[in-house]
């Protein structure tokens, strides 16, 4: 390349990364180590430069643990991912806007394809080729200003309206599970029904509140709720779906889930931090199946990935960029997270996340019915129960990965999150004496002001 400000791989690794596992598409294509290589390292760069900027604490910045297999096929997975949406969507599957922290087993079993809203806006970023860093921070801004005059400038989660309504974006179908850990995506869906795209169609699969793992008739009304969602994408898609269907739905995405607590549990159990900050999130983040928008490919990229993380673990690898005994912060609240680069340079490293967490590790009964098994298990989200049952919850996670303190942050707009925070944080300093913090940021990525990684380094000082 003959950008010099851009990241290269180094050419010397080549080789071995070419001996690794091909990542296997849901259409059963796939794309080898040889073909992901020779993207990442010819095409990526002239299409998508801002991604292989080498400045170090930007939003979308790619690990450079470039022993890790999963790093370089994380990113191009996110760097194809117009190309192959679209492909997808030609044969077919229609997309459909999620809300992030929840399962997505149902819209893949009806033939269609889940985006949550970090998924959508990767989706976007890939559809602006040529940009440099700078250019692509205020194209992304613009959209987000775009969406505060078209919603509320009080709403957090303003993720993929604008995009989506201006036609930017082919999303077939809004159907996210609504009343779900976030104070406005009923809202947000009902914003879409006033919006200038009167074609999308919309749903809301209504979560109910309050003790509801417990009711009976919440069960029921929720399997209602899921039949309704799996056949109107199964019109869209053209097909009628089945239980069947669902029931070999769960089973494959109960691997993912599976896999990604048997990585978690590996990755606690290392006296040294066997990957960093961030390769450890976009990991776990594949057992939700949904990032990617196909999850055969997170599937296998989670096999190979726990493979390489036992091998770390058991010979004491530690990861590049991180100090000897980091201090261990676990992170509670939705859509939040500190920079990743900037918590490892002061001394820490983030070890666990409760908000999208909470689904993934919720597994689902593979006998009998699969709409009751469902939703039985969706209503058991620890994150969506009682203040008392999700501390109780979140304890035992801290527990697990071994915190020394807990970072509770929230969005400003968030009524949820913002009305549980101090109760939370109470109930495990209570119980645990560890110390904790919360702090209310703007939407604004993970660039985050100087002021907010402030008080974090504070934070991780006094820990």
């Amino acid at each position: 390349m003959a950008n010099t400000d851009l990241y290269e791989y180094p050419q010397e690794l080549r080789e071995e990364f070419e001996a690794t596992e091909a990542i296997q598409f849901r259409d059963g294509s796939q794309a080898t180590a040889a073909d992901v290589w020779h993207y990442m390292t010819e095409v990526a760069p002239k299409k998508y430069p801002y991604a292989y900027t080498q400045r170090k604490y930007v939003d979308g910045r790619m690990s450079r643990d470039i022993h890790l297999p999963s790093a370089i096929k994380h990113n191009y997975l996110l760097l194809t991912m117009n190309d192959r949406i679209n492909k997808s969507r030609e044969n077919g599957s229609p997309v459909i806007f999620v809300q992030g922290g929840q399962s997505v087993d149902p819209y893949y079993a009806a033939g269609g394809i889940a985006l949550r809203p970090a998924s959508v806006g990767m989706w976007s970023r890939g559809r602006h080729e040529g940009l440099g860093l700078n250019e692509e921070v205020v194209r992304r801004h613009k959209q987000k200003e775009k969406a505060y005059h078209a919603i509320s400038f009080e709403a957090c989660q303003t993720a993929g309206y604008e995009t989506i309504q201006e036609g930017g974006l082919p999303v077939d179908m809004v159907a996210p599970f609504t009343c779900l850990r976030c104070s406005d995506i009923s809202y947000g869906v009902e914003a879409h029904r006033h919006g200038p795209n009167k074609t999308l169609k919309l749903m809301n699969i209504d979560y109910p509140m309050r003790h509801q793992a417990d009711k009976q008739w919440a069960v029921e009304y929720f399997v209602q709720n899921l039949r309704r969602l799996t056949s109107q994408i199964g019109k869209i898609a053209g097909r009628e779906v089945t239980d069947d269907d669902l029931s070999k739905e769960i089973r494959l995405h109960n691997e993912g889930r599976r896999l990604a607590i048997d990585i978690a549990e590996l990755w606690w159990s290392a006296d040294v931090p066997p990957t960093n900050g961030l390769d450890r999130r976009h990991i776990l983040q594949m057992g939700g199946m949904e990032i990617h928008g196909d999850p055969s490919a997170s599937l296998t990229i989670l096999r190979e990935s726990k493979a390489y993380i036992s091998e770390r673990v058991k010979n004491g690898i530690k990861a590049e960029g991180v100090v000897d005994k980091p201090v261990r912060l676990f992170i509670c609240g939705s859509c939040v997270r500190p920079n990743d680069f900037r918590i490892e340079e002061a001394g820490a490293i983030i070890v666990g996340n409760d908000n999208h967490w909470s689904d993934i590790c919720t597994l689902v009964k593979e006998d009998g019915d699969p709409y009751r098994n469902l939703a039985h298990a969706i209503l058991s989200y620890p994150y969506e129960q009682s203040v008392e049952l999700r501390a109780a919850w979140t304890i035992e996670q801290l527990k697990k990965s071994g915190a020394d303190g807990v970072l509770f942050l929230y969005q400003w707009g968030c009524n949820t999150q913002s009305a549980v925070a101090r109760m939370l944080c109470d109930a495990i300093k209570r119980d645990t004496g560890i110390p904790t913090m919360i702090i209310e940021q703007h939407e604004g990525g993970s660039e985050q002001s100087e002021q907010l990684l402030n008080r974090i380094n504070a934070f991780i000082e006094m820990i």
